[in-house]
Parts: structure tokens; C-alpha cells; sequence
């Protein structure tokens, strides 16, 4: 079984063996209650099925809640978010590019060393760098203002 990895809130478990299979990577995630994950895009699609729970999926131009047994499909490059307005932590399975997976492995740290609360600067501008250096699109302050989510 793969370590869980914290990757700036939401934790991840990569299920495909990313050294064996370069096709796609399948990863179960939790998003604990109040996680946002601000306005970003990427060039990989990503399909998210809730499995428990609830939570919200800002894609293109609104947000909207999605439940167990739901699934959002989202196209490369298409501007997304998420968060997690409930008291529950939500259950998903993931399935997006092996690229995708090893960016969560890169910017990923094991769920037993991270201390509760928002992400240290240092984790922050790691995450930061390695998106960039992956050619991700990361939202401003006021993009996310923009769609309802307050950073910092």
C-alpha cells in the first residue's frame, strides 16, 4: 500500500504503481472539512467520483455541489476548484494522467509529518515551483477572490 501524501490540504494515495504503468495513475483522496483548493488548470484531465460526503466543484463559469455516487469530468487546461464546505471529510477516487501522479508524489509529504493547519512557506513555495515547472496554471489572490475563495 502507497503512503498517504498530504498535497497542501486534500491527501492523496497514488493506487497505480506509476513505475510499472505510464498510461495513467488512479489515487484515492480525502479532502478534509474547510479544505479549498484554489483556482488552477493543468493540461491533464482529471475525473473525480465522491465515493462520501460532499463537496463543491467550481468549473467554468459556477460552482456546484457534488455528491456520493457523482462524478465531475474535467477537461485539460479547464480552469477548476474545489472546497469543502461540509463538516465531513470526503472520499474520491481520482483518475488523471501519470503525470498528474507524479506531480502529488513530488509535492506530496507523508500525512504523519505534517502539522495540522495551513501549509508552512516553505511547502508552499515548493508546491509553487514544481507547478510551475510542470507548465500548471496557479489562480491569483484575485481570481480566486473572483469565484469566492480567500486565500492566505
Amino acid at each position: 500500500m502507497s503512503t498517504i501524501l498530504d498535497v497542501m490540504g486534500p491527501r492523496i494515495q497514488l493506487l497505480t504503481d506509476l513505475s510499472e504503468n505510464r498510461e495513467y495513475s488512479l489515487m484515492k483522496a480525502e479532502v478534509p472539512p474547510g479544505v479549498v483548493v484554489p483556482v488552477h488548470s493543468h493540461d491533464d484531465r482529471e475525473t473525480f467520483v465522491v465515493i462520501t460526503g460532499e463537496l463543491e466543484a467550481f468549473t467554468v463559469d459556477s460552482w456546484k455541489t457534488v455528491r456520493a455516487g457523482e462524478t465531475v469530468d474535467i477537461a485539460g487546461d479547464v480552469k477548476h476548484a474545489w472546497r469543502n464546505s461540509s463538516n465531513e471529510t470526503v472520499t474520491l477516487l481520482v483518475a488523471s494522467t501519470a503525470k498528474m501522479g507524479e506531480f502529488f508524489n513530488e509535492i506530496g509529504r507523508p500525512v504523519e509529518t505534517v502539522q495540522p493547519g495551513p501549509p508552512d512557506p516553505a511547502a508552499l513555495m515548493h508546491f509553487v515551483e514544481r507547478a510551475i515547472a510542470y507548465g500548471y496554471w496557479l489562480g491569483s489572490p484575485d481570481d480566486n477572490a473572483a469565484i469566492g475563495i480567500t486565500l492566505g
